[in-house]
């Protein structure tokens, strides 16, 4: 089974992380709505929780750009960024992809492009996909062996939401460094975001 890179970037146990296509850092801050917070503070993954905290109470995200793709990494996994109405507003004139996981609880999956939701999976209700298109997500995740019937051979093995992230590395050309991840990015508060 082939590793996932951007497994290496998130914690294991719970993680969120967002990408948009082809939009730069500033612009997909703007459209969430924080660039009133600048000049944005840098933090590690430990100093983001230090800061923020733990919980939905506070949530946060670190940015940062690798190739064409700008990066959301959820401080602590609250999925404020997967909710339907930020993937449209990220997605506008572009694509947006995310994947978030809540230690042994579920990983769910998105995908919005031009300001609609394709795709928007749960892996705990694999029959309640939702979405106009899911078939690119349906056809990235079959690749991985999402979708097996022989489940007891290959959960232990690898999880769903490694399966999730390699889906979404293969399909939409995600790429993201380890170090660039574990850095000091700059760092934004998304508590006005609806929970």
């Amino acid at each position: 089974m082939t590793e996932s890179l951007l497994a290496d970037c998130v914690p294991g146990d719970r993680f969120g992380i967002t990408c948009v296509r082809e939009l730069s850092p500033d612009e997909v801050l703007s459209r969430l709505d924080v660039v009133d917070q600048a000049p944005y503070p840098l933090c590690t993954p430990d100093e983001a929780l230090q800061r923020f905290g733990w919980g939905h109470e506070t949530p946060a995200a670190r940015v940062c750009r690798s190739g064409e793709w700008t990066f959301l990494l959820d401080v602590d996994a609250h999925g404020r960024l997967l909710q339907p109405s930020v993937l449209t507003r990220l997605s506008m004139g572009t694509e947006a992809v995310a994947a978030w996981y809540l230690m042994a609880g579920t990983t769910r999956i998105a995908h919005a492009r031009d300001g609609r939701v394709m795709a928007d999976f749960d892996a705990w209700a694999v029959h309640l996909m939702r979405g106009t298109d899911p078939s690119r997500l349906v056809r990235a995740l079959t690749a991985v062996g999402f979708f097996r019937e022989d489940d007891d051979d290959y959960e232990d093995d690898w999880a769903s939401s490694s399966m999730a992230l390699v889906a979404l590395e293969r399909e939409f050309g995600l790429a993201l460094s380890p170090e660039v991840a574990k850095d000091a990015l700059p760092t934004v508060n998304l508590q006005h975001l609806q929970g």
